[in-house]
């Protein structure tokens, strides 16, 4: 079984809450925490207004005020009385890190200019940028030379992006520079800019991978050059499918190459090409950073399949290949070329970060059946050469009747990932597990790829891969992340979020892990992760909270603390003990108040979370009353809290939040309906992260289930994930779900 966590995490705003962090500053100087003497320190309190907050520094005429840049700003958005002065970021040597200005809403323009920070030394970067909206959220950036001008507006807050890049080399704690603001009507404001550098530097190589599909020419810049594009991808920790792009190593050029001294013979790299068209030249410049930024990209898709339904082409070197499987001399052919490659990528250097991209999406049985021959070919021609595929770990491909085989690269779809087998995977053959995602992805999974949704979506992906042991993330149209070659707000904080990965990766060192957790086992760093993100559903949505906790993992690595942090959120709830129905509020059972066993239930049904009833539900379809149901069994010999059920008619996974004040309970589940059993539709339910229900089935001899867990809540909120897709069946299939029993536990 997985690893599971007794750790909760943050996942929305409360009414009154309050961030706990182990040592944390004050706040108001941004001092580092006094740290502990190992373990966890007990927690102090840090008011979430040290990321929110109207600056002391605002005007009758004009009013100024920040939240974290995660925090995607609505247009009807204002700003907060909570006052502080000037703005605060902090960052390692090596990264680049944003901070957020929003003016107004006003009348007139303003002009902004900004000092560099005199001791942070050559080579920084302080960039302004002016924010619009899209559908109503801050999304586009446009850059702003110092001294440019910013439009203001009646109707909404005028956002101004600050983005910093600290220098290697430029000397840790605490620096300042001065924000000018002249505005149109009105005195000019003078805004301090506090920098804290860590004492550190994230790699010039990014550990968590990415595979995105973007247009390297449309994010050429207007006189510019290839370099300028993958330098932009590069400092956007994003790599491109088509890292060598112009060229590349695939078949009809570096093979089957008409231009080739020995067509289909001999690996060819195109000498007879200028450098900037020769793969022979183009890949140790970008693979490897020859000549170009020393470090290169740290992984490389050398070649993919023809089409989602084409693995590879129809004639290759003049033979036809048939069928999928491909006849015997089209295989040999194409097994020569694999092979050839191989030793061209080992004799220079290059074949540790490449791979070759197989297959897409295989949909059925025959589509696994070729998964697994393809593997085979390769395995056999090129043993070493890594291969992917766009598809979850799973025994169909793995364990195939004709050779077992298995992919380097699992590219799975959040939505499918089975966890138990792909761990079991990674365990035993080393093998990898990236994420990806699609543009329908719904809540409760996040889904970066929309506008209209928060900046969270994109940054915890990182965080979410840590907790499951996945290493990367694939987009297969990341060129909506840019407008041209301007990166947009999406962009930016998918790159806070692979920093993320960094100091995650940094932590688990100091404290004597790895670069990457491994599967099966606690890592060190698990108890920051899984105090943010436990699940594929359970993620914190608050961006203030998340700041917390990067700044004390910051100082955990500088050694400024001794402790990794853990993340704690007070609910608006008071201990006590609850118990929840799952039913229509309006139907049966009615009786009001409904009491069973001497215990009064809180009646609750598909409501959205909201702040005012402090509980709700996140899901695909809860809005949909003919998917989201009710049900009522009016069955003998079962309790009225037994009887009612609330299940989605998808089967779709849902996240029911219960805001609670923080401490341990004991949690009893009750799951299925009365009338019949479902020997078909595992259920499935999870409470802060640990499976208590656990793909089972209910028959007509045992139609119900009622399981209990004992947590430790820490982030004011008590989740329940139920429903969604069945690991034995693979399948989404039904779960009902009757109640919920919480009591407190001394």
């Amino acid at each position: 079984m997985a690893r599971r966590s007794w750790l909760g995490i943050v996942r929305t705003a409360l009414l009154c809450w309050a961030v706990a962090l182990v040592a944390c500053g004050d706040g108001d100087d941004w001092q580092p925490g006094t740290g502990g003497s190992g373990g966890t320190a007990p927690p102090v309190q840090l008011d979430p207004t040290d990321f929110t907050y109207r600056l002391a520094e605002s005007t009758a005429e004009l009013v100024l005020w920040t939240t974290p840049a995660t925090h995607k700003v609505r247009d009807h958005e204002r700003a907060p009385e909570t006052e502080r002065s000037g703005l605060q970021l902090s960052a390692a040597r090596n990264e680049f890190e944003p901070v957020q200005l929003l003016l107004g809403p006003a009348s007139g323009s303003v002009t902004a200019t900004i000092d560099p920070f005199p001791d942070l030394g050559g080579g920084q970067r302080v960039e302004l940028s002016a924010v619009s909206y899209e559908s109503g959220w801050s999304e586009h950036l446009t850059p702003l030379p110092s001294g440019g001008s910013i439009p203001l507006s009646g109707d909404q807050p005028a956002p101004l992006w600050i983005t910093v890049y600290v220098p290697t080399g430029a000397p840790a704690g605490d620096h300042v520079t001065t924000l000018h603001l002249a505005p149109s009507a009105g005195a000019a404001i003078d805004v301090p800019v506090q920098l804290r550098v860590f004492d550190f530097d994230l790699p010039g190589e990014i550990s968590f991978a990415t595979q995105l599909n973007v247009s390297i020419s449309d994010l050429i810049p207007e006189g510019g050059g290839v370099d300028d594009a993958k330098t932009l991808l590069f400092e956007h920790r994003f790599t491109p499918k088509s890292v060598t792009w112009p060229s590349g190593f695939n078949w009809n050029i570096s093979w089957d190459n008409a231009s080739s001294s020995n067509q289909c013979e001999i690996l060819w790299d195109e000498p007879d090409e200028g450098d900037q068209y020769s793969i022979g030249w183009l890949a140790p410049r970008y693979i490897l950073g020859e000549g170009w930024n020393g470090v290169g990209f740290p992984n490389a898709m050398l070649f993919q399949f023809v089409d989602n339904s084409t693995p590879r082409p129809a004639d290759f070197c003049g033979i036809s290949r048939g069928d999928h499987y491909g006849t015997a001399a089209y295989n040999a052919e194409w097994q020569q070329f694999l092979g050839a490659l191989e030793t061209y990528l080992s004799d220079h250097g290059l074949l540790e970060k490449s791979y070759y991209y197989v297959q897409n999406e295989p949909q059925n049985d025959e589509d696994h059946q070729l998964a697994a021959h393809l593997c085979r070919l390769a395995k056999e021609a090129a043993p070493q050469f890594r291969i992917a595929i766009s598809e979850e770990p799973k025994p169909e491909i793995a364990e195939d009747a004709g050779g077992a085989c298995g992919y380097d690269i699992w590219i799975a779809h959040v939505r499918a990932y089975q966890e138990s087998y792909a761990w079991q995977r990674q365990q035993d053959h080393g093998e990898e597990v990236w994420f990806y995602s699609l543009d329908h992805d719904p809540d409760p999974y996040f889904n970066p790829t929309r506008v209209d949704l928060q900046g969270i979506h994109q940054r915890i992906i990182p965080w979410v891969s840590w907790h499951h042991r996945a290493t990367g993330w694939a987009y297969y149209d990341a060129g909506r992340f840019f407008d041209g070659s301007q990166p947009t707000i999406r962009a930016e904080l998918l790159r806070e979020g692979i920093e993320d990965y960094e100091y995650l990766a940094l932590a688990n060192q100091r404290a004597g892990g790895g670069v990457h957790p491994a599967v099966f086992v606690d890592a060190p760093a698990d108890v920051t992760v899984d105090s943010v993100a436990s699940g594929l559903t359970s993620w914190t949505r608050e961006p203030d909270a998340l700041m917390a906790l990067r700044y004390e993992l910051g100082l955990y690595i500088e050694g400024s603390r001794d402790t990794l942090p853990v993340l704690e959120v007070e609910g608006g709830r008071p201990r006590d003990a609850y118990f929840i129905n799952f039913q229509d509020p309006t139907g049966e059972p009615t009786t009001d108040p409904l009491v069973v066993d001497g215990n009064t239930y809180l009646k609750i049904g598909w409501v959205p979370y909201n702040n005012d009833d402090l509980y709700g539900w996140y899901g695909e379809f809860i809005d949909d009353g003919g998917i989201a149901l009710y049900g009522y069994d009016n069955t003998g010999g079962y309790s009225e809290a037994a009887k009612s059920y609330v299940y989605d008619d998808y089967g779709r996974d849902n996240l029911f939040e219960f805001a609670l004040e923080n401490g341990r309970y004991e949690v009893t589940v009750g799951a299925g309906r009365p009338a019949h059993g479902y020997p078909s539709d595992p259920h499935n339910v999870a409470i802060e992260g640990i499976v208590v229900i656990d793909d089972e089935i209910t028959t007509d001899g045992e139609p119900t289930l009622e399981r209990t867990v004992e947590v430790d809540l820490v982030d004011g909120s008590l989740s329940v994930v139920a429903g969604g897709r069945s690991d034995s069946t693979g399948e989404y299939s039904y779960t009902f779900l009757a109640y919920l029993n919480v009591v407190p536990v001394d």
